[in-house]
């Protein structure tokens, strides 16, 4: 049986791998995939369609994986790689004699001679990735992959940008050739250390017999009868053929066109990469946790508005450079999201872990074809369109616009073939975008991360206030978490801290279970942030809460009901406050009652406030009973009037009745409001007691006329009773 790697092996090794991509980081943006290597073509004086032609090599030879790829599962992937990976090197030290060719074989003989170069490392490369792809999905968990991609390319980056920096000035130095031989020079350097980092990395091992025996080319064909996977290869095509000769050419734009030099241009890729560093955490934290395609998609279309930038940036101006870099930050970051989002969905969901071999050949053979197809019809249609000028609507016509205008068109289309490739979750890219404009998204990140970070129970319970308080859909997740701590203070906060979030169904369906529970201290305080939450969703299980042998419980679901406008529960509460003792349970009641706005329970709620000892809870009552009555905050603001000065507010609250009590004698009323004004209580509620009398049984409510004449009787020692009175006589007009 086949030794097969643990998870915990991986994880131990993969630094290996990281510090691989590190310094492999270097060589690429040194040698061949960085915009010095195109600048040094144009050099040597090559046209554009030899440009072409040479980086079309790169990606063409990628064929070749389709015959190789059963031999490399035989011969082993790690010992192929490192085999093909430590030659490239070798063959691209040859880019030192490049001067001396030229000096001693003239242009011709440069040609075939740089040719040979590329074609040579172009054919190493191929065969070293096809192991290297089927490899890299043994070695990576698929539970960490994107964000390990994430920190993987957060020090590529790092290396890529300290590249790009050192390049820009050697290129700015001279202008000879020994400047791009330096840099050469370095490259190959850094490439010998990324093969010893290789023979660190695990797995890779030689396929058995029987086994190898399945991988045949008669199973690389049926690759093709995938119905996703053609899906994804074709928008993976159109995307490539779209936008990969724009980047190739995008130095010797931005050198003929738009004014830069070389050492500028190259800071652009610093740029770009910069950008890409300062999301790629991010992107990959997210692919992890919501998918890969939503995060493939948000990339790809900010990538189909990037040509418009490029076409529409100042040109021959001092603000060139400094729109160029804004563009290249965004680019580096559309760029990233694709990457890490694509790689992912193709690795996690569009290729079969069993059948690594056969799929990742098929694909690097593809996307082989495809971009050696693109390269090379990119430098010819420069080359055709080296005479275009002019102006069409906002934009300047070059020789490049036709390689910025397809790229719109070929991305757009490729995001229409890629949003209908099968999903690694269930997140569509409209709830992927709105995680980010809910709450506060920027918070929610740094909490996330001191979250993380805590490192006690206090610190902990202080963070998750604060995952609560950035009311973002981030933070779902860590509050899901932080409700199975095993602290209970954190558990408490919890609780708390999700009853200041948005409505979010895992939510409140793990304070439902909290609830349903056997946890009490927790339960109580469940129930009412499930009303506080105010999801409908809750209704069944408070309404269970009612049956809780536990007093406290009962109470807080029957709050909880009131808050969430359960009319349903209405009959079942009033029924229960009939019949009900105890004290706390019959406040709880009456107020779920008022905040019901149940009208049949008026009388009922009377009767509990007339016989209610304590103020707070009568306060409780007579604000239930206003709520039926309507207009709470009416209630409210003359509540806070008559505690700043019961006399005035009362006076000014009989004043206001004149415009609606037209049937009461009006001198009655200023007599009310006089004795009120001068703090005559006594005066003012027997005056008030005459207009309650003199009212029509019709010019209010039946609920407010039930709750004045029950007042009328107890306004001279209970305050909340004038207070409800007052209201009733302004809000209940019929």
């Amino acid at each position: 049986m086949a030794y097969v790697l643990t998870n915990a092996e991986k994880l131990r090794r993969l630094h290996w791998n990281t510090a691989l991509n590190a310094a492999n980081s270097v060589f690429a943006q040194l040698t061949y995939f960085g915009p010095a290597f195109v600048l040094f073509l144009n050099a040597l004086g090559f046209s554009n369609t030899q440009i072409g032609f040479l980086l079309s090599l790169l990606p063409f030879t990628g064929v070749v994986a389709l015959v190789i790829a059963p031999l490399v599962a035989r011969v082993g992937y790690k010992r192929t790689f490192l085999t093909f990976y430590g030659t490239r090197k070798l063959v691209t030290a040859g880019l030192l004699l490049t001067p001396w060719v030229l000096a001693e074989g003239g242009a011709e003989a440069l040609l075939v001679y740089v040719t040979a170069i590329v074609g040579g490392f172009a054919l190493c490369r191929a065969v070293a990735e096809t192991a290297m792809y089927p490899w890299a999905q043994e070695f990576i968990p698929n539970t960490i992959r994107g964000r390990y991609t994430a920190v993987n390319d957060v020090v590529a980056r790092l290396t890529g940008i300290a590249s790009m920096a050192f390049a820009s000035y050697v290129l700015g130095l001279s202008a000879g050739l020994d400047r791009f031989m330096l840099l050469f020079g370095v490259a190959v350097a850094f490439g010998a250390a990324a093969v010893w980092t290789a023979t660190h990395i695990p797995g890779g091992a030689p396929i058995r017999k029987q086994q190898a025996g399945r991988i045949s080319y008669r199973h690389l064909a049926r690759v093709l009868r995938d119905r996703n996977f053609l899906l994804y290869m074709a928008g993976l095509g159109v995307l490539t053929i779209g936008t990969t000769p724009m980047a190739s050419f995008l130095p010797l734009y931005m050198e003929r066109e738009i004014g830069l030099d070389e050492s500028q241009v190259v800071l652009l890729q610093v740029g770009a990469l910069v950008g890409g560093l300062l999301t790629t955490y991010l992107v990959g934290w997210a692919s992890d946790r919501y998918g890969s395609k939503p995060v493939m998609l948000s990339g790809l279309y900010v990538k189909v508005v990037l040509p418009l930038a490029w076409l529409l940036m100042p040109r021959l101006s001092e603000a060139s450079l400094p729109v160029a870099l804004g563009i290249s930050l965004v680019n580096g970051s559309a760029d990233i999201a694709w990457a890490i989002g694509s790689a992912r969905l193709l690795y996690v969901r569009v290729v079969p872990p069993e059948k690594r071999s056969e799929y990742m050949a098929v694909y690097y053979a593809a996307i082989g074809l495809i971009g050696g197809v693109s390269q090379v019809v990119g430098g010819r249609v420069l080359d055709f369109t080296a005479g275009l000028s002019g102006s069409f609507l906002i934009f300047t016509l070059d020789p490049f616009f036709p390689l910025f205008a397809a790229g719109i068109v070929l991305t757009a289309a490729s995001v229409v073939l890629l949003s209908r490739v099968q999903a690694d979750s269930p997140m569509s890219l409209s709830e992927f975008a709105g995680l980010f404009v809910h709450g506060n998204p920027v918070l929610a990140l740094e909490s996330l991360l001191r979250y993380y970070r805590a490192r006690d129970e206090r610190s902990t319970v202080v963070m998750t206030e604060r995952l609560g308080q950035t009311k973002s859909p981030l933070t779902v997740d860590e509050l899901l978490e932080a409700l199975k701590d095993p602290r209970f203070n954190v558990r408490f906060e919890a609780v708390i801290s999700i009853a200041r979030m948005d409505s979010d169904p895992r939510l409140v369906a793990a304070l439902r279970d909290i609830l349903d529970g056997t946890e009490l201290s927790l339960s109580v305080v469940a129930a009412w942030a499930l009303g506080r939450i105010g999801d409908a969703g809750a209704v069944e299980s408070l309404r269970r809460g009612l049956d809780s042998p536990y007093r406290s419980i009962q109470a807080h679901c029957a709050r909880a009901l009131g808050t969430l406008g359960d009319r349903s529960s209405a009959p079942v509460l009033l029924e229960r406050l009939k019949t009900e003792t105890d004290k706390g349970l019959r406040i709880a009641y009456s107020s779920a009652l008022g905040n019901l706005r149940a009208e049949e329970a008026v009388g009922v709620l009377l009767d509990v406030l007339v016989n209610t000892e304590n103020e707070g809870a009568r306060l409780e009552l007579a604000l239930a009973l206003a709520r039926i009555v309507g207009d709470e905050q009416h209630f409210i603001r003359l509540l806070r009037h008559m505690r700043q000065d019961a006399g005035t507010a009362a006076a000014q609250a009989i004043t206001a009745l004149k415009r609606r009590l037209y049937d009461v004698d009006t001198h009655l009323l200023d007599r009310c409001a006089e004795a009120f004004a001068r703090d005559d209580f006594a005066a003012g509620v027997a005056f008030l007691r005459e207009v309650i009398a003199a009212l029509p049984p019709e010019e209010h409510t039946p609920a407010a006329r039930a709750i004045l004449e029950a007042c009328a009787a107890h306004m001279a020692d209970r305050r909340e009773c004038l207070l409800l009175a007052l209201h009733a006589l302004e809000v209940g007009v019929s």
